[in-house]
Parts: structure tokens; sequence; C-alpha cells
């Protein structure tokens, strides 16, 4: 079996829904390989090279910020994160903080770990009171997970105080998701190389495929 050791980062957000999620995307038939151990990552001196992936949950970014600060997190994340040879995920927060630009940021700003060429909006839908679900838009392809029962062109997305993409400033910047409607369509999900990012939850749902996508991502970059 092949051995993958992934990091969620403990700090705030749903880091156990994420772990959970995990745990049900690795049996999946095209994933049942794989020897998945989830630990928690709270200290800087936990991430080693050991591990071949992190989660940033979702949060309220400043707050992360100035809890990575305090705790002198924040250069060993970014190095660790462009060390090139791991594959991250951030969720609404984490899109923020992997973000090149950020829009609208509080006075003091989020620390910024970078690595998605896109520009992010924070709060872009509004406060906490905004909060919503919708449909969200899969283009065909763009989440490699095959075959994964039940997977469509879309998913039900989970959205609290959440950011979104307004620019790409690359041509390697990936787009994963969409959000649809009549005012047009808003990028809540992207990936470019080893990095990947949503603007909702997928550990609130039930859907597997972007935690499925992210092991698959590892076993892609192991090899």
């Amino acid at each position: 079996m092949q051995k993958i050791t992934v990091g969620v980062l403990g700090i705030q957000g749903a880091f156990l829904e994420h772990k959970v999620a995990l745990l049900r995307a690795s049996k999946i038939a095209s994933l049942s390989g794989i020897d998945l151990e989830i630990r928690d990552i709270r200290t800087s001196d936990q991430l080693s090279t050991e591990l071949d992936g992190l989660i940033i949950p979702g949060g309220e970014s400043t707050t992360m910020s100035i809890m990575m600060k305090k705790s002198h997190f924040e250069t060993p994340l970014k190095e660790w994160v462009h060390s090139g040879s791991h594959v991250v995920w951030g969720t609404c927060a984490g899109m923020i903080l992997l973000a090149e630009k950020i829009e609208h940021q509080k006075e003091g700003g989020q620390i910024k770990i970078g690595g998605l060429d896109v520009t992010v909006s924070r709060n872009f839908f509004g406060r906490q009171i905004n909060s919503f679900e919708a449909d969200v838009m899969v283009p065909d392809g763009s989440v490699v997970v095959d075959p994964l029962d039940g997977a469509t062109d879309s998913c039900r997305g989970v959205f609290i105080r959440a950011p979104a993409v307004t620019s790409l400033h690359s041509p390697k910047v990936k787009i994963l998701a969409t959000l649809d409607s009549s005012d047009g369509s808003t990028i809540v999900g992207v990936q470019q190389g080893n990095i990947m990012a949503t603007a909702f939850h997928p550990e609130l749902t039930d859907d597997l495929r972007w935690h499925a996508h992210f092991l698959s991502l590892i076993l892609k970059a192991k090899c």
C-alpha cells in the first residue's frame, strides 16, 4: 500500500470534519490502495518533510493570522508550502491565505502564505448573516477522481462568510468550481500545480470528490 501522511492545520475552523472526510474519501475504490495517516498541525515543528499534504481549513483569516504570528508559524508555513514538493488545500479562509493578492483586507491585514496567482476578495458574499448553500458547477475534468459514485457536474457548496476569486494572474491557474447566477459566473475553486483552494466548505457536506481529488494530487506528486 502507498503511505500518505496528511496534516490538517488545527488552529481554527472545521479541522475535525476535514479529518472525517479524508478517512471516508480514502475508502473510495480508486484510492483504496493508500495507507492514510492524518496529523493535527498546531506548531511549526510539526511541519516536517514527512507530511505529503496539508489542509488549511476555514475560520476567520485575521484571527488565524494573529495566532500564526504569535506562535512564529508564518515563515515556516510559507517555506513548507513553497517547497514545491507538497500538496496544499485551503478552504474559505485558507483560500484567502494562499492568494497572492487580497482585496478588502482589514487594517494590519492577513498574513499571506501565497502560492496561487489570483486575487481573492474577503467576504465577497457578505458577512456571517449572509452565509448560504448553493449548487456549485464543476467543469468537466477539473476534479480528476474517476470513477466516483454519484459524482455529477455540480455539487452542493456551503458558503460561510466566504471569499471568491476575482481575477486570475497566470495561465497556470485552473478553475475547479464556479457559482453561476443571472449576474454571471463567480470563481469559487482554483488549482495551480500542487496548490488548490475552495471558497466553500466540502467538509460540511457528504460530497467526497474534493477530498478524493486532494488525495489523488498527493499520489501524483509522490510518483
